[in-house]
């Protein structure tokens, strides 16, 4: 008897042992550097705590390809797999995510996603939905504003872009007019909701504003080099709140929240979910100092007939 109880025993510890990993599955809205970079994030934090890949957790990857209609086919394919956990990325697709996944035991951590509670994804900042919560990308635009003024100290009026069809711009418009007032700078917000428009809307800052600075606006984002091209042709120095190397020649500057650090902190939560605790019971993520880097392009300024600031010229912010 004692033979056969320690047969079990082995045979139950050797099951333990040769578990299934969990699935994780991610799902975003498209393929970008910066949403990428929420994934790669996401997947490196999760090793450091302990989730050895392919052991304790595989990873699936879908993504929308930036078209709204293909979403709901996205989220039907990620929830009839059943993974442990869902990391969703974007606001738009984590709206489609309420309505659209019928499976309320899968918990879903929400990466690049501004305002979680105006766009309806969780009921507070205090808390998690029952089964949704995450690591929100609200910007500190009064350290924006703080970093655009040392940049150009005589900027009166700064040009946005914003889609006015997208919670997540609405919040940002919302928060970017506030900081503005309080530093002494005029916003003048032009609407966008098709890329192909952008040229001719960047286009109407010319002779208007002393700068531009982009939200995190999908419809703008997925297109800068873009809004670039033009901005250098109408001499106006450009920021962004995305960091993107492949265009530190291009624009003035950037005071941008990490998305790689966004994912990282996605990861922490989902460590958290994984082992037992609630959505509901996690607060989402409020990005703080260390969340955000600020750069200067000397030759971005260059571009539009600008230097760099005397008090500035010594600063760790100068790209090289």
């Amino acid at each position: 008897m004692k033979w056969l109880l320690a047969a079990a025993l082995l045979t139950a510890a050797n099951g333990a042992a040769l578990a299934d990993p969990k699935l994780v599955e991610i799902a975003s809205f498209g393929e970008h550097p910066a949403l990428n970079q929420v994934a790669e994030g996401f997947k490196a934090r999760m090793s450091e705590l302990g989730y050895v890949e392919g052991k304790d957790v595989t990873y699936g990857f879908q993504h929308a390809n930036f078209d709204r209609s293909l979403v709901p086919q996205i989220l039907q394919q990620v929830e009839a797999k059943h993974p442990a956990l869902i990391l969703a990325i974007t606001t738009g697709l984590n709206q489609a995510a309420v309505r659209g996944i019928t499976d309320k035991s899968i918990p879903v951590v929400f990466g690049a996603v501004v305002d979680p509670v105006v766009a309806g994804i969780v009921p507070s900042w205090q808390h998690g939905s029952a089964w949704s919560t995450g690591a929100s990308m609200l910007p500190d635009f009064d350290a924006s504003f703080d970093y655009i003024k040392k940049v150009l100290p005589d900027v009166k009026k700064v040009g946005t872009l914003f889609n006015p069809g997208e919670d997540n711009d609405t919040s940002n418009m919302e928060l970017i007019h506030k900081a503005a007032e309080k530093a002494g700078i005029e916003i003048v917000g032009v609407p966008v909701d098709n890329p192909n428009d952008l040229p001719q809307r960047v286009q109407t800052f010319a002779g208007q504003v002393d700068a531009i600075f982009l939200i995190q606006s999908n419809v703008v984002q997925t297109s800068v080099p873009v809004v670039a091209q033009v901005a250098q042709r109408i001499k106006l120095p450009l920021f962004n709140s995305v960091y993107a190397p492949d265009l530190k020649d291009q624009l003035a500057g950037f005071h941008a929240i990490s998305y790689r650090k966004n994912g990282e902190h996605a990861a922490d939560i989902a460590d958290r979910i994984l082992k037992g605790e609630k959505p509901a019971d996690i607060a989402p993520y409020v990005p703080k100092g260390e969340d955000f880097d600020a750069y200067v392009s000397p030759k971005g300024l260059a571009a539009v007939g600008l230097t760099v600031p005397e008090a500035l010229k010594d600063s760790p912010w100068l790209l090289k």
